[in-house]
């Protein structure tokens, strides 16, 4: 329970200290994660790089895995707000042609797996090295690509093809533009435009919608 101070309604300064050292080392983690690797990082790495007492890391997470799933729940909290800015936001979904919506979807992904791929890196090791972990980065990955799912379902039922059931076609769409990302050297925006032209040009194929 969090400790409120019952005069102000206010979090105690105890409870500050608490927040700044969480996100204290969750930055830490991040820069170690990628200057050596999630598998070459001690937790000792970790609470040196965050100048910190390396006992103090317990009291915040269990593990390094328990950081790692925090820094992924912060991506997921980025995606949204990238989602809702007023560049990136989507078209009213009857009126959005197949392209503009694969634009609005792919252009989120992109921002985000770009300026995180050393966490996304992290997160493949860590769930190659440990099953629990994988399993829980699948059920988040899943929930993550809910509003993929939708938007999915609905260009289906407006007669776009799909190459397999909303779920998969998501995650298909996912590792092309992982694999394109990875590779992608120019302009951002030019590799969203590329991208989405070769997923809409896939799913606008029975309709003839573009």
């Amino acid at each position: 329970m969090i400790d409120i101070d019952a005069t102000t309604s206010r979090p105690t300064q105890r409870q500050l200290q608490a927040v700044q050292t969480t996100a204290d080392l969750k930055a830490a983690a991040r820069v170690v994660f990628a200057r050596q690797g999630y598998l070459n990082t001690k937790i000792t790495d970790i609470t040196s790089q965050a100048g910190r007492a390396a006992g103090s890391f317990y009291n915040h997470f269990q593990s390094k895995e328990e950081v790692l799933a925090a820094l992924a729940v912060d991506i997921g909290a980025d995606a949204d707000e990238i989602a809702g800015s007023p560049s990136e936001q989507e078209v009213d979904t009857e009126a959005a042609s197949i392209h503009d919506s694969t634009r609005a979807h792919v252009a989120v992904f992109w921002h985000t797996y770009a300026a995180n791929r050393d966490i996304f890196s992290a997160i493949e090791q860590a769930s190659l090295a440990n099953s629990a972990f994988a399993e829980q980065m699948r059920a988040f990955r899943a929930e993550q690509f809910e509003p993929w799912v939708s938007w999915l379902t609905d260009l289906a039922a407006r007669g776009a093809r799909l190459p397999a059931d909303p779920a998969v076609t998501a995650a298909m769409i996912a590792a092309t533009a992982e694999t394109m990302i990875k590779s992608w050297h120019g302009d951002p925006e030019a590799g969203v435009d590329s991208l989405t032209h070769f997923i809409a040009a896939g799913l606008s194929v029975s309709s003839g919608r573009r």
